[in-house]
């Protein structure tokens, strides 16, 4: 009985190697987008991001902790992220008429957060719909 407690986890070690990528994917991509947001000197929509990523980060606590229907929180928390980029992009960008050059300049915003757009579309895809992740939501892991 022992042994199969033991070994319990390692029936599904594949999926959680690849559930572990995709949210350490996202704690690293989340903070990179907040300190460009800084960078681009936009600031309100640096605040906006933090406060996005530290509810996405709570609610991948509640995945790790085996809670499932963290599983598709995550996921809309991933697809809300990219329908705000796609806002961001559409609505505020052409908008923006700083009066000193940001420390990055604007020209370069349409790309990575295109880019990044796209990559948490694609997270929020495999968080709802990947079997790898549904299997590795059913047992308690952690990110190391």
């Amino acid at each position: 009985m022992l042994d199969a407690q033991r070994y319990r986890a390692g029936t599904y070690r594949a999926e959680v190697h690849f559930t572990r990528l995709i949210l350490w994917a996202h704690l690293a991509l989340g903070a990179l987008v907040i300190l460009m947001m800084l960078f681009h000197e936009i600031f309100s929509w640096a605040l906006m991001t933090a406060a996005w990523y530290l509810i996405a980060s709570l609610i991948l606590i509640g995945l790790l902790s085996t809670m499932r229907f963290c599983r598709l929180g995550l996921a809309l928390a991933f697809l809300t992220f990219s329908l705000g980029g796609v806002f961001f992009l559409g609505n505020v960008l052409p908008e923006l008429h700083p009066e000193t050059p940001p420390l990055i300049p604007h020209a370069l915003l349409p790309f990575w957060l295109g880019l990044v757009n796209v990559t948490y579309a694609a997270g929020a895809a495999c968080m709802a719909f990947n079997d790898k992740v549904r299997k590795a939501s059913t047992i308690s892991f952690s990110l190391w």
